[in-house]
């Protein structure tokens, strides 16, 4: 792959490399060679690969690899930084839908404000009885897209990510898929704190879409918190609201292209 033209976009501090893929240069099926550009210091260096291809009844449809090469079902970030590419590039206009692995989404762009309108979760799953320390609280497990477990702590920053993380994301409960693993603080009632171990990327990431939309709803619903409730992780402020219901998800957040480049043999 020679002089691969790419985009490297941040949407709240998770950043990816993104590829316009409508002339399908790309299959997919180079799930070593995502691996590879996904490494940093010698490569370009992400959390995951966004592909954006054409889409027969919507604007676009998207794609999503995580840093280790794999497939990724959903990534709410990821998805706010394809809605931004295509309305900077003329591939949608501010006002756009998009499929990501037939799910339909949609997106509103206003400069680099980018707010995502999700489907309802496929499940939730409160205080599922996983959780082994005591100076933890469960919340409980989601799938709004992939896999969430959300435990509610005192002090964030205190917060082994990567130990405790990596611990629960292969917990014997959420087998055979694993979880990705959301570390959350209540500071008011309308503004939490979150860290996520990520599923894919193995390890902490400075942001997570569907984490925050897990934590969000877990907070409203157990923590007393009132909507829209803004979440602030490590790479800066998301806000999350939704219907009684829960019946659609609006997750809002800046998102930017930080250079574009061409890969020469990755």
């Amino acid at each position: 792959m020679k002089k691969l033209k790419f985009s490297k976009l941040s949407a709240t501090g998770n950043d990816f490399i993104l590829f316009d893929n409508q002339d399908e240069i790309l299959t997919g099926n180079e799930h070593d060679f995502f691996q590879k550009i996904c490494q940093r210091r010698i490569s370009v260096g992400a959390d995951g690969v966004l592909l954006l291809e054409k889409s027969k009844k919507h604007h676009f449809s998207m794609r999503y690899f995580n840093s280790d090469g794999s497939l990724g079902e959903m990534c709410g970030n990821g998805a706010r930084a394809s809605a931004y590419f295509a309305q900077k590039y003329g591939v949608a206009p501010k006002e756009m839908t998009f499929d990501v692995l037939g799910v339909i989404y949609k997106a509103s762009v206003q400069g680099n404000f980018v707010q995502l309108t999700m489907p309802p979760p496929v499940e939730i799953r409160e205080y599922p009885g996983a959780l082994e320390e005591n100076e933890f609280r469960e919340g409980g497990y989601l799938n709004v897209g992939v896999p969430h477990y959300v435990i509610f702590v005192s002090d964030i920053d205190a917060i082994d990510v990567e130990r405790t993380g990596k611990k629960y994301r292969y917990h014997e409960a959420f087998q055979p898929w694993g979880t990705n693993v959301n570390f959350v603080q209540v500071i008011e009632n309308d503004k939490i704190l979150i860290r996520t171990y990520e599923r894919g990327v193995e390890e902490e990431t400075l942001a997570c879409g569907t984490g925050t939309i897990s934590a969000a709803i877990l907070a409203v619903k157990q923590q007393g918190c009132k909507l829209p409730l803004k979440v602030q992780a490590r790479g800066g402020l998301l806000e999350v609201d939704f219907d009684e219901s829960i019946s659609e998800i609006k997750l809002a957040g800046e998102a930017k292209e930080i250079y574009s480049g061409e890969l020469i043999d990755g």
